[in-house]
């Protein structure tokens, strides 16, 4: 049995740090009942007081308001019941038992009611078959996923690959055994993770592609998988992760078993990671990368003729495949993986994914599927004050949704009103003792929703749980992160937080750590972190069945309440789903409902990942004529969907040719009177004034199959950036005009250049400009500082009809929403706190950071496009003079600290003031000691550090010795001659 529980030995490790300056003080009247009793809030006498004494005065209407979401009248839900709800998901005729008999006796093959809808790809038992036999068996072929047929499994006569064993666990050295344990708590594996690991597509080094409900253990297997290739192989690993919070969470917990293993590991997020990387003749390195940057890092490869280097890549969340925008990235980088044929094994796991058979038809993966989950998970929707358990294996609604319990909280008027879905009763049956977590729909309704519960559950209970290491949370975020949010500040003396992408990185990991040692014990959050951060809990409420506006799917249901219940936290865990009457039908829906497909996007948005894919294989060299790229393409994920997506593939490449002939981004190689061989098709007209007199057809460019071109300057330029040649074109443009009376008395006109590469015609929708604002300071800048906006045309005469209209409309308002952003990044650079920059334009402090980020990354993709534009050589120094400025954000004595994963200025500052003031410092203490030099240092974090710091040093020593074995070459073989 594989466990997996974290000591709780304090939030900031070992040590305490009292703080008499910061008192809480729980707001209302406290119940009398002692806060170790638990209190059963269905039956104890003392419970019929506890919700009797709530003050909601201090809620405004506002508040109250957004709780619920999308409901006109706060007392909707009372009028939710069971028979309602059963009413409107009635909308299938269901088996009978006399229908049921006569289906058997028919030899009827169909599953249950629901087994074919909720537990769709997701089987109960073993379930393995090559991509050998998913290509011969049609995807409509019904699927029997409760067969333990494993036949294949042990046959004598399978190939295997040549694998150099280094030790007896799965060719590892014991001691990775022993690290798993240190570091993960983990003494053995489950049986499915032993299974997967022997799978023949292991020992033959074929691709695979597993999937398990979350909570599986997945990502233990990938690592173990991962190891293998380092160690025993001796060959680099690329590592896709979905967000760059998972980056730097995975980059901290591999670096211990790289320095005990003697490997490499790289973080390639936005502006991190040197592509193509550095080459290493002794140590191997795992590259860790966002879906973004793991792809530029495989074409800058690629370019260098160095794919080889490349063992092994694993594909964490495989199913993002098929979401818009980054699923072409993703697809596209698979696509060339595969193209490429460098003997590059992919290893792809998702929990929750509808067509694996198309998905291993794509990636020629053989694919494992198991219902394993560590511990029991029960499900139930909450309809008004019933309970219904969801029982998967029931064949009519009776069966399917079980009565379970109704509640009935002794809620006082005011209480009712406040909470009609009684989210205070559901969560203080379970927490402080064990975790919750509340999903809601919207980032205000999770900050509403914790405000309200921090008023209305047992006082004294949460008040007192852990209530000095709450005091010491407060204060770390108010040092660590500049600021504690206003409504944290009501909530967290209960134990109670929010979490969402309106947070920074610091401020949610904090929280995150808090929760994983029981400090903070309910968090409302959105769905992203239900597929972003690893937070198990006893119980999940889901709040109401919404993403934002739109209805969720049963994807994202699963992900959510595959959150409860996970190893090392009880016997079971409970999920509750909170219906209201207006979306029964399509919760009923949702429910029944096949899981989510992953289609390709690659010809969404005017097929702009098609483009991209053939625009970078061509810069590649991987295609140089149609006939190649039709092979490519016809490789695609998108080639093997056309028909279900009634794409024409060949049609929709024509067209993307054609563009980019009459863009300038592709030109013929060879002169046009050597191509004669199946020129018969008009691929497009190439160039010319439209004002020509001549015939057409002395303008047209007859491409054949075989006609070789590459790609322009420009299209070079492009595809280096990576970016598609019409946003090219569009920065071209900028850059160009800009270099006429380029502004340098201080950074606003570079700035300017780099929020024009993340905005398109429409403008950026990151957030808009606040007009009353931008008029302020527009007013308060000295002269040199407006000289941007008056370049553009911003007159004082703007300026007045800003003031008085309060709103960015009109031929300027582009501009002017990007000059929005300028000012923003400007006060960046010049260090003023995020948190006051936040207040100042009042926007969000995480969409701030995701701000600096995408700007990071801007400057980085204009850096590469300027080497490839002559034109631009004077831009080149300038962008990457912003870019490091902006990459750091900090004075000169704290930029070798930043160099660190996850250290920003607020704790460079604290470590510099300690004494660390080099990585060279840091890599020579112990983690403890770190812990007790620095105030409000969790001994987790404290250990990220310094493991962070030794993976630098390593890195610097492998660079010397690399460039001592070049100069010792470089001697022997003068000596030589």
């Amino acid at each position: 049995m594989m466990q997996s529980e974290l000591p709780d030995d304090g939030l900031f490790g070992d040590t305490s740090f009292a703080d008499t300056s910061l008192k809480l003080e729980p707001a209302g009247t406290r119940a009398a009942a002692d806060h170790d009793q638990q209190i059963d809030l269905s039956g104890d006498a003392d419970a019929n007081e506890v919700f009797k004494k709530i003050n909601l005065n201090d809620l405004s209407v506002a508040e109250m308001e957004d709780i619920f979401h999308g409901a006109e009248d706060f007392s909707e839900p009372l009028m939710q019941n069971t028979q309602l709800f059963l009413d409107a998901v009635a909308f299938k005729v269901l088996r009978t038992p006399e229908k049921l008999n006569q289906s058997s006796t028919k030899g009827d093959e169909s599953m249950s009611f629901i087994s074919k809808s909720v537990l769709e790809g997701i089987v109960q038992g073993t379930q393995y078959e090559t991509c050998e036999e998913l290509r011969n068996r049609s995807i409509l072929d019904p699927v029997n996923w409760e067969s333990q047929a494993f036949a294949d499994f042990e046959r004598d006569n399978q190939e295997r690959d040549n694998f150099p064993s280094k030790g007896e666990f799965y060719g590892l050295p014991d001691k990775v055994k022993r690290m798993i344990l240190e570091h993960k708590g983990i003494k053995s594996l489950y049986e499915w993770q032993d299974e997967c690991l022997n799978l023949p597509a292991i020992r033959q080094r074929k691709n695979l592609i597993y999937a398990l409900p979350t909570s599986g253990g997945k990502t233990l297997v990938a690592e173990i998988l991962m190891l293998r290739e380092l160690l025993c192989r001796e060959r680099n690993v690329l590592f896709i992760l979905p967000y760059v919070s998972i980056v730097q969470e995975k980059v901290s917990a591999m670096s211990p078993f790289a320095i005990d293993l003697d490997f490499i590991v790289e973080e390639y997020t936005a502006g991190k990671g040197k592509c193509p990387p550095q080459p290493r003749r002794k140590r191997r390195s795992l590259f860790i990368a966002s879906i973004e940057k793991g792809a530029v890092l495989m074409d800058s490869l690629i370019d260098v003729q160095r794919p080889h280097e490349i063992g092994l890549v694993v594909v964490d969340e495989l199913h993002l495949i098929g979401e818009r925008g980054r699923g072409a990235t993703l697809e596209a980088f698979l696509t060339k993986v595969m193209f490429l044929n460098a003997n590059i094994q992919i290893v792809g796991m998702s929990a929750t994914i509808g067509n694996l058979s198309e998905i291993s038809s794509f990636l020629n993966a053989d694919v494992y599927t198991r219902g394993f989950r560590p511990v029991e998970l029960k499900e139930y929707i909450k309809c008004g004050s019933d309970l219904l358990e969801i029982n998967a294996a029931g064949q009519t609604l009776d069966e399917i949704f079980v009565p379970s319990r109704s509640v009935n909280y002794p809620y006082s008027e005011a209480v009712k009103k406040a909470d009609p879905d009684h989210l205070a009763g559901l969560i203080s049956e379970c927490a402080p003792e064990h975790c919750c977590l509340v999903f809601c729909p919207s980032r205000k309704n999770c900050e509403n929703v914790a405000l309200l519960l921090s008023r209305i559950v047992p006082k004294q209970k949460f008040f007192d749980h852990r209530r000095s290491e709450k005091i010491d949370l407060m204060d770390a975020l108010d040092k660590m992160c500049g600021i504690l949010s206003p409504v944290l500040a009501k909530t967290l003396p209960y134990g109670i937080a929010y979490h969402h992408s309106g947070l920074t990185t610091d401020e949610r990991k904090y929280i995150e750590t808090a929760y994983r040692f029981g400090v903070v014990t309910v968090i409302c959050c959105t769905s992203t972190l239900a597929a972003g951060v690893n937070l198990p809990a006893k119980r999940v409420i889901i709040r109401a069945p919404y993403v934002g506006q739109e209805f969720m799917t049963l994807c994202k249901y699963k992900q959510m309440v595959g959150r409860a219940g996970r190893a090392g936290l009880g016997e079971a865990g409970e999920s509750i789903l909170i219906a209201q009457s207006k979306d029964n039908l399509q919760v009923g829906q949702m429910l029944f409902s096949p899981m989510d497909k992953a289609l390709s996007s690659l010809d969404q948005q005017e097929a702009v990942g098609l483009q991209s894919l053939i625009l970078s294989v061509i810069g590649l060299n991987l295609a140089e004529c149609r006939r190649d790229l039709n092979r490519l393409v016809n490789s695609t994920l998108l080639s093997v969907q056309a028909s279900t997506l009634e794409v024409a593939v060949d049609d929709i490449v024509l067209r993307i040719l054609r563009e980019m002939f009459k863009n300038k981004v592709l030109q013929v190689t060879e002169p046009l009177g050597k191509s004669k061989i199946n020129c018969s098709e008009i691929i497009t007209t190439q160039d010319v004034n439209q004002t020509s007199a001549r015939p057409a057809g002395d303008r047209r460019l007859l491409i054949g199959q075989s006609t070789r071109f590459k790609l322009t300057n420009l299209g070079r330029a492009a595809f280096k950036a990576g970016i598609d040649y019409k946003r090219a074109n569009a920065i071209h443009k900028e850059l160009r005009h800009a270099q006429q009376q380029l502004i340098l008395t201080n950074y606003s006109h570079l700035l300017y250049l780099i929020v024009c590469f993340n905005s398109n015609e429409r403008g950026d929708e990151l957030f808009p400009a606040d007009a009353s604002i931008l008029f302020q300071v527009y007013t308060s800048l000295p002269p040199e500082s407006q000289a941007l906006f008056k370049q553009l045309g911003f007159t004082e005469a703007h300026a007045a009809r800003l003031f008085k209209k309060q709103s960015v409309q009109g031929p300027l308002s582009l501009q002017l929403n990007r000059l929005y952003k300028v000012l923003i990044l400007s006060d960046i650079l010049d260090l003023l706190p995020l948190p006051n920059v936040a207040t100042k334009y009042n926007v969000e402090r995480g969409t701030l950071q995701h701000l600096i980020s995408q700007s990071i990354a801007a400057s980085s993709a204009i850096v590469r496009l300027c080497e490839e534009l002559e034109e631009f050589w004077c831009y080149k120094p300038l962008f990457e003079r912003i870019l490091h400025k902006m990459d750091r954000c900090g004075t000169l004595e704290l930029e070798p600290l930043m160099e660190l994963p996850g250290v920003k200025i607020n704790r460079a500052k604290q470590l510099y003031a300690a004494g660390f003031k080099s990585i060279e410092d840091l890599a020579r203490i112990r983690p403890m000691l770190l812990v007790q030099s620095v105030e409000h240092m969790p001994l987790r974090v404290a250990t990220e550090i310094v493991s962070a710091a030794k993976i630098i040093l390593m890195k610097k020593l492998d660079h010397l010795e690399e460039e001592t074995e070049n100069l010792k070459v470089c001697l022997q073989s003068s000596s030589k001659d």
